[in-house]
């Protein structure tokens, strides 16, 4: 059942390919050159170039409307086309018969049952390949015996003219007998054309029906997705590009043998490199053949990315999603530098230089997948030295590879813009992965302290800040060398946009960020240092634990209602809220503050002095329908709210939201 499901699938897909390859003629200009109307020629009037672009649209949002219908609708239209080309061919091969005339009549010689007899098997061959083909679209004729009689009157039809050449080879009217011919296929053809232009008004309408209420159901988003999976997109993309590669290596070499000499054996002849040159300049000269090349750039993108996900021992799907983010940058990189309209030598080196781009991205997209691994692996104080190495080995080699490529690009290119991204991007990432190892080896040391180290988590706070800021600034250096570039050698409204989304993305979103961090950590530090320190007598008489982190309390901060917290552990709860973990009153009460919160908190007071022991009642819409305060289970809640990624204690989990 597997294979057969296959094949369907590779039916599918090659149904696909003829629209996508005239598309590529369209934009290569070279759309059935034979043909006068239809062949671009440079000395044009502007008449005729608007006629010529009128024909061009509209053939391609033809081949555009073939390639979005169903695999049965693309059948018929296909079918439909076969029996006009045999129709045709009929024609033209049914011209001679005159000539055949001709021949007898002026060099009085017999009749030439050769070229009779070729041209009697080539019209029983068209004739019987138009018949089957009419009668599998005929599903509503009732009878076989009808479809046999109308089947034998085509066929006739088709052997008309060498029936009348036996019968009568001097007839008058013989030039005739050929459109004669064409008279009972034609009528079949109108008829199906008929009804085509029915089922065709039938179909819009149902279309759009069929749109409208699915784009009010799932969006626009989700109907794209669904018709993307539908039309088998990126499949039908890379046999494209496949196919296309092929065939131009097969014009390629036949051309560069044919300027050889025939003596020489034609796999010694060929000149290999030129051909593989000229090869990939014409793989991606318009846009369905970069999207064709975008496809098989992501195809093997993701296979990479499954393959160091299994390595990194990752099993999430974002990190299998490579493939994804390569072409997108890839086909982002082909708009932005416009390769399709750039010479071909030109094109070759724009090309390798998008390529260095985009592994440096993907070097970026390691490092996102990583980076979390190796935090959970710090955090949870695993044993298991074999997923410490693999993971350890992947920085290794996201440091070595930026190096290599920089020092062979710096030896052997003199600087550019072009370079000067590469290199940012390189540098970017390799102070990355040094910021992620020196976590990671804080929170290793940390793991084998016997005591709590409170001042870890200023550490950390620290590296990353200044891992941030370091990408801040390439974020600004890259955006003040794509407008260099866009102002002195390549603008373009694509690259403009790119940069819009840079500056909001990369710079503004980030200082943003950035910003909201440093002040809520410096009101957090505020807050707490309003707090007074618990002395040592006062925790020994305690011997309790912090109720956040649940580890000694080797020095504590004492809130206002008199709770024992870890500075730190403190600090990073104010992050979330004012409230206290365990009896949910104002920690920090400044000179502002309002009216109603102060009467909150005195009624809370009030209450709790009425039931000492119990928990003050929680105001607002949470008042209603909750159940009975436990502290026991409240401090446990406490520590699993804070552990579900909203807050994260410093010596538990060791990943810092900051």
């Amino acid at each position: 059942m597997e294979w057969k499901k296959k094949l369907e699938v590779l039916w599918e897909v090659t149904l696909r390919l003829p629209p996508i390859f005239v598309m590529d003629c369209i934009l290569n200009k070279s759309f059935l050159p034979g043909f006068t109307l239809f062949q671009y020629q440079p000395s044009m009037s502007w008449l005729e170039y608007i006629l010529w672009i009128f024909i061009m649209t509209f053939v391609f949002a033809l081949a555009v409307v073939v390639f979005l219908l169903s695999t049965s609708q693309i059948q018929d239209i296909y079918s439909f086309t076969a029996m006009v080309t045999f129709l045709m061919m009929s024609y033209t091969w049914n011209q001679g018969i005159p000539t055949l005339a001709e021949n007898q009549s002026s060099t009085h010689h017999s009749h030439d049952f050769y070229d009779l007899t070729q041209n009697a098997v080539t019209q029983l061959f068209l004739a019987y390949s138009f018949s089957y083909i009419w009668m599998l679209r005929q599903r509503t004729l009732p009878r076989t015996e009808i479809k046999a009689i109308i089947s034998l009157g085509m066929m006739t039809s088709f052997m008309f003219p060498a029936i009348v050449y036996l019968v009568c080879p001097n007839c008058e009217y013989l030039s005739w007998v050929p459109v004669i011919s064409m008279v009972g296929p034609t009528f079949a053809i109108a008829i199906e054309v008929f009804g085509s232009v029915r089922a065709l008004v039938w179909t819009f309408r149902q279309a759009y029906n069929v749109i409208k209420i699915t784009l009010s159901a799932i969006g626009i988003q989700g109907f794209v997705e669904h018709h993307w999976i539908r039309l088998q997109v990126p499949k039908v993309l890379r046999v494209f590009w496949i196919t296309r590669l092929f065939y131009q290596l097969t014009l390629l070499c036949v051309e560069d043998y044919s300027q050889r000499d025939e003596s020489q054996h034609l796999l010694y002849s060929l000149d290999y490199y030129s051909i593989v040159i000229r090869l990939f300049t014409q793989s991606c000269e318009n846009y369905i053949a970069m999207l064709g090349m975008t496809s098989v750039v992501s195809y093997f993108a993701h296979h990479v990315g499954v393959f160091l996900a299994f390595c990194v021992g990752s099993d999430s799907e974002e990190d299998r999603n490579m493939g994804t983010v390569s072409a997108i940058l890839f086909f982002i990189l082909g708009l932005q530098t416009g390769l399709t309209g750039l010479r071909p030598e030109v094109r070759l080196a724009r090309l390798c230089k998008n390529f260095c781009l985009l592994l440096t991205a993907i070097s970026h997209f390691i490092h996102s997948m990583i980076h979390p691994i190796l935090m959970s692996l710090s955090a949870s104080q695993s044993s298991n030295v074999v997923r410490h190495l693999r993971v350890l080995s992947m920085c290794v080699f996201l440091l070595t590879f930026p190096t290599c490529l920089l020092m062979y690009l710096w030896s052997n290119y003199s600087i550019s813009t072009w370079l000067l991204s590469v290199t940012a991007f390189s540098v970017e990432v390799m102070f990355k992965v040094i910021i992620s190892l020196t976590v990671y080896a804080l929170f290793l040391f940390d793991a084998y302290r016997n005591t709590f180290w409170e001042g870890l988590d200023d550490y950390v706070y620290y590296i990353q800040s200044t891992g941030n800021t370091i990408e801040f600034l390439f974020g600004i250096f890259l955006f003040c060398n794509g407008a260099w570039i866009m102002v002195f050698e390549s603008g373009g409204a694509i690259r403009a946009f790119m940069m819009c989304i840079h500056a909001y993305c990369n710079i503004w979103v980030q200082a943003k960020n950035g910003w909201q961090v440093f002040t809520k950590r410096r009101t957090a530090v505020n807050k707490i240092n309003s707090l007074p320190q618990a002395s040592k007598s006062e925790l020994e008489s305690l011997n309790d634990v912090c109720a956040i982190c649940y580890h000694e309390l080797n020095n504590a901060r004492i809130t206002r209602c008199q709770h024992y917290f870890h500075g730190v552990c403190l600090r990073k709860w104010l992050y979330v809220q004012d409230n206290c973990p365990l009896c949910h009153k104002l920690i920090y009460a400044p000179e502002n503050v309002t009216t109603n919160a102060q009467e909150n908190n005195n009624q809370d007071e009030y209450e709790e002095d009425i039931n000492p022991g119990a928990m003050a009642p929680i105001h607002g819409e949470m008042a209603a329908g909750q159940p009975q305060f436990n502290p026991v289970i409240e401090r446990q809640q406490v520590g699993r709210r804070l552990n579900n990624g909203t807050f994260q204690p410093a010596n538990t989990l060791r990943v810092h939201q900051d």
